[in-house]
């Protein structure tokens, strides 16, 4: 089991630091199209939104998932509400191009590890 760092729990409020306090964070899962030769084409614009969100501090993480002859996407997000976090993809030019097939919004109370406000 080895021995226990000490200094986890100061480097993960150093983290905390940046997560807009009082906001609810959100998990968005898209299933994208098969149409690869769309997706290829919009992948730059689409990244390209994501990683403006991501300045903006409303989107935590984003990336591809995979699974059997699923692709898609998973999205974390802070917002006011669930109806707040799906209008922050709205402009997302995988879904404004129909390349998003299926869009699903839960709202994610992180209890443990680096994004949680409290142990």
């Amino acid at each position: 089991m080895g021995i226990p760092d000490r200094n986890v729990a100061d480097r993960c409020s150093s983290r905390v630091a940046w997560l807009n306090v009082g906001m609810q964070t959100f998990a968005i899962t898209y299933v994208y199209s098969e149409d690869t030769a769309g997706l290829d084409a919009h992948r730059p614009a689409h990244r390209a939104y994501l990683r403006a969100l991501a300045a903006s501090g409303s989107l935590l993480a984003s990336g591809p998932v995979r699974q059997e002859d699923m692709t898609g996407a998973l999205i974390i997000v802070q917002a006011d509400n669930a109806g707040a976090a799906v209008a922050l993809l709205e402009e997302d030019p995988f879904w404004q191009e129909g390349l998003v097939l299926d869009r699903a919004v839960v709202e994610w109370n992180i209890l443990i590890g680096a994004w949680a406000e409290t142990d």
